[in-house]
């Protein structure tokens, strides 16, 4: 029996077509003439915003100009009131220009009655999900069409109320047209304080709510478009609102107002030998008022929002993910290797299949394509894409060696491509890394559009965009066309230097290296340019902690390979010989087990690497260029920025 402990560790520029006029919230406008009340003064811009009763506009020649609404021309003035300016920030008290359209009709909005006292449940009183194992042939429609039914627009907001505080979490619901951005701060400060945005994406306006002094982000909105459903994002010990907590809040104007605690999975998780309540992970409003939650410990339910009562659920197993087409209308429930097609009104199975190969599981994520045909599924260090109507494999690609491949979020942008972790973009066929796009503060993706929220001190911005932008697929295509334009590519030769390893070790990461070497096209050669190095520092006496555990002393090593060209490091990769997770033997303490790990360096590591197939020569623009892209691309408030 084995006994698994998680370790704490402290651990030239071309701007992209969709985001231009991205600094000018009504960037799809026309410039017109805005004259003064005197008659004497005139100017051709176009219109940025309204804040405050001032008017803040753009000129051909990219000057921003300001002047206060009294003092322009009543034509003018009759032009704002008249509703057609597609943004105006609201960041103080309503102003009576701001308009918000309304959320798409007949959605109600859920009654906070319940809120005040959440109802106790049995659930083995509930009716479960049906599972439909071995009754239910795989019989699935995509829906005719999967991508959103309206066309998204940028959205602007203000920039940080401090410089501490983070747009934590973007959620979107394709239903109500509406997104919701959520905001923390909590650091240098007495009591923490969080935020919202709510912004309606065909018309790309927004309201920004008033700091509120609580520890909470948004989970989803509901389809009224104008209920936020919120949760806690403190520790116990803080004394503010925990993950387990929910809690419904709506804006009046710039005003929140925020409903009871409601805690849908009470004593509903063991943990370390103690029952706790499970914290939500996934929030989905779908049809008849209904809201499907989704907690970390596979608890999956459905509730109605007016009594807060399930009506139905399932225990998934150890190993399970969610998702639904963008209508919300089907559902797929993966609990262990069983892929299950699910009504989520009903809970009835629709049609399950088991996964080929039954692969082992874990860090699971599952996404639909645009068309809805089509499901990528990545687990462990594997990618997966499926055909949904046939229930087949289509491609798969594993990982040898390393972290997860995705385990923090998974997208499926464009139909031959992942974007692991939400800003590495891989190309499946190829299985080349084309772009790593950085300095997204939240990237989520719905019925095929990405939507990228970014925060700074001079603004803050949500924009929906196609992934891959041109110049990534460019740079593909030349890495496809003509290998050889790349430092690093298949047949290129280079010497292998282990001289950084000890003498009792140095065979061994010698012969594994020439291994990945082989194994990675490349040539070896005692005199070429390039050079592999390895190298083995260590023992080095450092405090390890594991939750819940403590701390205690471990003899480290660190190993490492980097790839050099000229001097200059273009590539590396290292791992210690004391993983994240430990699992010791049965009545073996953690001390011995860190005991028998310190006695000697991770040499597995060198037989377990994979080595980069294409790799661009380093430049100095090409810093931060750490996960092997062709490219890195940053967001910026002026639109996206490539680095080669």
């Amino acid at each position: 029996m084995r006994t698994r402990h998680l370790r704490h560790r402290v651990c030239t520029a071309a701007l992209l077509v969709s985001f231009a006029l991205l600094v000018s919230p009504a960037g799809g406008d026309e410039p017109r003439t805005w004259t003064d009340s005197t008659g004497k003064f005139r100017v051709t811009a176009i219109l940025i915003q309204v804040q405050d009763d001032v008017v803040f506009l753009k000129t051909d020649a990219g000057k921003t100009l300001k002047i206060p609404v009294a003092r322009l021309s009543q034509a003018d003035q009759d032009f704002l009131d008249a509703g057609e300016n597609p943004f105006e920030m609201v960041d103080a008290e309503p102003s009576p220009r701001v308009s918000v359209p309304a959320a798409p009709a007949n959605t109600d909005s859920p009654s906070s009655s319940a809120w005040t006292n959440p109802p106790a449940v049995n659930w083995g009183s509930v009716p479960t999900m049906d599972k439909g194992f071995g009754e239910t042939q795989w019989n699935y429609t995509p829906p005719a069409n999967n991508a959103l039914p309206f066309e998204p627009k940028a959205a602007s907001l203000p920039g940080k109320a401090n410089f501490f505080e983070g747009m934590r979490r973007l959620k979107i619901n394709p239903l109500a047209a509406r997104c919701v951005a959520g905001y923390t701060w909590t650091f240098s400060t007495p009591k923490p304080l969080s935020r919202i945005s709510l912004v309606d994406l065909p018309s790309g306006k927004a309201i920004n709510s008033d700091p509120v002094e609580c520890n909470m982000c948004p989970l989803t909105i509901f389809n009224d478009g104008k209920t936020v459903l919120m949760q806690g994002t403190g520790k116990e010990r803080d004394g503010f609102e925990t993950g387990d907590q929910l809690q419904l809040w709506t804006l009046t104007g710039t005003k929140v107002t925020r409903s009871g605690i409601w805690v849908p999975f009470k004593d509903d998780k063991k943990a370390f030998g103690k029952t706790t309540n499970a914290r939500p992970i996934k929030a989905v409003p779908i049809a008849n008022d209904l809201l499907i939650l989704l907690s970390d410990n596979g608890h999956l339910a459905c509730f109605e929002l007016a009594t807060l009562n399930p009506i139905w659920h399932a225990k998934l197993s150890r190993n399970f993910e969610v998702t639904w087409t963008t209508d919300r209308k089907q559902m797929f429930v993966l609990d262990e290797q069983t892929l299950m097609l699910v009504d989520p009104q009903t809970g009835q199975s629709k049609g399950s299949l088991q996964l080929e190969g039954k692969p082992r599981l874990g860090w699971t994520k599952m996404r639909l394509s645009e068309s809805g045909d089509r499901m990528l599924i990545s687990y462990v260090n594997n990618l997966r894409i499926m055909d949904l109507k046939t229930g087949e494999t289509i491609d798969e690609y594993s990982r040898e060696g390393g972290a997860p491949l995705s385990p923090n979020g998974l997208s499926y942008p464009a139909p031959d491509y992942a974007l692991l972790n939400n800003h590495l973009l891989f190309h499946i066929p190829s299985r080349i890394t084309v772009c790593d796009y950085k300095d997204a503060a939240v990237i989520t993706s719905v019925g095929g559009t990405e939507f990228v929220g970014l925060l700074s001190d001079k603004g803050g911005l949500i924009v929906p965009t196609s992934i891959p932008h041109p110049r990534a697929t460019e740079i593909l295509k030349q890495a496809v066309d003509d290998p050889s334009v790349f430092l690093i590519h298949p047949g290129v030769s280079v010497a292998l230097d282990v001289s950084g390893v000890p003498g009792n070790y140095r065979a061994e990461v010698e012969q594994n290296l020439k291994n990945a070497i082989s194994k990675a096209g490349y040539k070896l050669g005692s005199s070429a340019a390039i050079k592999i190095k390895a190298a083995i520092t260590g023992p080095k006496q450092e405090a390890v902690s594991y939750i819940a555990r403590g701390a205690y002393v471990a003899n480290v090593y660190n190993s490492t390979i980097t790839i050099e060209s000229g001097g200059t490091k273009a590539w590396s990769r290292s791992a210690g010989n004391i993983p994240m997770m430990l699992q010791t033997k049965r009545g073996q303490s953690i001390q011995e087990k860190l005991d028998e790990l310190g006695k000697r360096p991770n040499t597995s590591f060198f037989a377990a690497v994979a080595l980069p197939k294409l790799l661009q020569a380093p430049t100095k623009s090409s810093g931060g260029n750490h996960q092997n892209a062709l490219l890195v691309s940053k967001f910026t408030l002026r639109g996206l920025v490539d680095s080669e």
